[in-house]
């Protein structure tokens, strides 16, 4: 029940018929897993009135496993867990840098906090992450927005990124704020063996405020063959597109994936 819920939730929160295709029954939506990224902009929100709003976003949205940019520090998480109660566990390392990046799983999603990449500006975080047959190795970033230098000195690792966590799984996901636009994400995900997923009938819709298209699901070629089915943007309007504009200046972005057993890459 619960997937066959968020399926109806991503169509409206995307504000576009078909935003997620609607499997038959429940009994197949059960098989999938739904994955988000959302670049918050600091947690916990200071206004009550936003961090319930907050909240009522991730319990509706209902994504398994989310990752957080700019979640801050290690106090920050453990609000995090505590508040929000969808989530159980996170894989996460506290760091000087004040916007660090966290991987949050409900409690029926294997985590496994793996060795972090390093060179990033903002600390990239890695996990294992497995339910049913969906298992995959996930890193989630967070490139420099003003410093162009330092973003392509990050993009040139991911190649190697990629390259080491291949060797754990044929199944990565490289995902978050790579404050790179369309064509820029392409020719990275080209430069690293990935694929892009982009957003089904959303041409010309940004994961920010301004427009922009920063945030994104680089998948591997063994996921987007058999796992990956489609992600969307979240959009808000009204009431909710002012609370939206107070919490981030970013979108969060849903991604689908199939969990069949037959998917299963580890014993």
């Amino acid at each position: 029940m619960k997937a066959l819920k968020i399926a109806v939730i991503l169509a409206s929160l995307a504000g576009i018929v078909g935003a997620v295709e609607i499997i038959a029954d429940d009994e197949d939506w059960g098989n999938h897993v739904i994955m988000s990224t959302w670049n918050v902009r600091g947690y916990p929100e200071k206004n009550e009135g936003n961090s319930e709003w907050f909240s009522e976003q991730l319990n509706e949205m209902s994504a398994d496993i989310i990752c957080i940019q700019e979640i801050a520090n290690q106090g920050n998480v453990d609000k995090f867990l505590e508040n929000e109660d969808f989530y159980s566990s996170v894989a996460f390392l506290d760091s000087s840098d004040g916007q660090d990046n966290a991987i949050f799983t409900a409690s029926w999603i294997q985590l496994d906090d793996l060795p972090d990449p390093t060179g990033f500006q903002h600390p990239a975080q890695t996990a294992y992450v497995s339910y049913l047959g969906f298992d995959a190795v996930v890193v989630t970033v967070h490139l420099s927005w003003t410093d162009t230098a330092m973003r392509e000195k990050e993009k040139a690792l991911l190649k190697g990124v990629v390259t080491e966590m291949l060797k754990k799984d044929p199944d990565v996901i490289i995902v978050g704020d790579f404050n790179t636009k369309e064509k820029g994400i392409q020719e990275l995900a080209q430069a690293i063996g990935m694929e892009v997923m982009d957003p089904a009938d959303q041409t010309g819709v940004g994961t920010t405020h301004a427009g922009n298209r920063y945030d994104h699901f680089l998948i591997s070629p063994d996921l987007a063959k058999e796992e990956a089915v489609r992600c969307c943007i979240v959009t808000y309007s009204g009431s909710d597109l002012k609370i939206a504009k107070k919490v981030s200046d970013h979108l969060p972005v849903l991604a689908l994936f199939k969990a069949d057993e037959q998917y299963r890459d580890r014993p």
